[in-house]
């Protein structure tokens, strides 16, 4: 209200002057009021920014994720296909060695 006090009159007030006193009040309030939405909305974009870099961090490490488990996948799949060809090389050993002490 300290910004207000420099339009007020030092004398009286007369008709006029009230009506005065009332429309600079109005136009303080209203660019009070500009200012406000103003800081309001650039909070709003600021917060909105940050929402949506971070929606972007986590699309990109649920991506990373995905591709980890890919290749755990991958290598797991690997390894059972080796563990069976070793099982079925040592069969095979196993029936080769049973058939030559026969």
């Amino acid at each position: 209200m300290g910004e207000l006090a420099n339009f007020l009159p030092a004398g009286g007030f007369g008709a006029v002057g009230v009506g005065s006193l009332l429309v600079t009040v109005v136009a303080y309030l209203l660019n009070a009021n500009r200012a406000d939405r103003k800081e309001y909305q650039e909070a709003i974009d600021r917060a909105e920014k940050r929402a949506d870099d971070a929606a972007r961090r986590t699309d990109a490490a649920e991506q990373r994720t995905e591709g980890l488990q890919q290749s755990i996948d991958e290598a797991r799949a690997a390894r059972r296909a080796a563990e069976d060809r070793l099982a079925l090389i040592e069969r095979e050993l196993a029936r080769y060695r049973a058939d030559g002490v026969r």
